[in-house]
C-alpha cells in the first residue's frame, strides 16, 4: 500500500528550502550601490571621433584650429572654441554632450535658461560615437 503523505512531504520540504534560499522581495531591499563605485567611461577611438565631429557638424558651432574646416560665419550662434577641452575629464566632456551643455567649462560663455545653445544629441549619437568623440576632444588642448 502506498503512502499518500510522502508527495505531500516532499512538496512541502521543497517548498520550504526555496523560501529559506531567496525570500520574495528581498534581493529588492538590498539593492545599492558599493561605496567606492566610480562611473567611467571607456577608452574610445580619436580617429573615430574626429569621423563622428565631422560627420555631425560640430564645427557648425565649434572651432578646432588643428582641423581645416571652420565654423561658417552664418551658423547662428557660435559654441566655445573646443581647442583647450582636452584638458578636461572625459566624462565631463560626455555629460556635456549628454545633457546639452548645461554646464560649460568655457570662460564667459552664457548658459540661459540652464541649457546652452547646443541641441540635444542623445537621439542621433550612438554611445560607441560619444565614447569615440570625447577621446577625440580629448586630443585637443592649447
Amino acid at each position: 500500500m502506498r503512502n499518500p503523505s510522502v508527495p505531500s512531504v516532499l512538496i512541502v520540504a521543497f517548498a520550504a528550502a526555496l523560501l529559506a534560499v531567496a525570500p520574495v522581495g528581498a534581493a529588492e531591499s538590498e539593492v545599492s550601490v558599493p561605496a567606492d563605485w566610480t562611473f567611467t567611461l571607456p577608452a574610445g577611438d580619436a580617429a573615430d571621433g574626429k569621423a563622428v565631429y565631422l560627420r555631425m557638424e560640430c564645427y557648425s558651432c565649434h572651432q578646432v584650429a588643428s582641423l581645416d574646416v571652420k565654423t561658417p560665419a552664418d551658423s547662428g550662434g557660435i559654441g566655445p572654441d573646443l581647442d583647450a577641452y582636452g584638458r578636461l575629464p572625459k566624462e565631463f566632456l560626455a555629460e556635456s554632450i549628454i545633457k546639452a551643455h548645461t554646464v560649460v567649462a568655457a570662460p564667459g560663455y552664457v548658459v540661459h535658461e540652464n541649457q546652452a545653445g547646443m541641441g540635444k544629441y542623445n537621439h542621433f549619437m550612438t554611445i560607441q560615437e560619444l565614447v569615440d568623440l570625447v577621446a577625440y576632444l580629448k586630443t585637443l588642448s592649447d
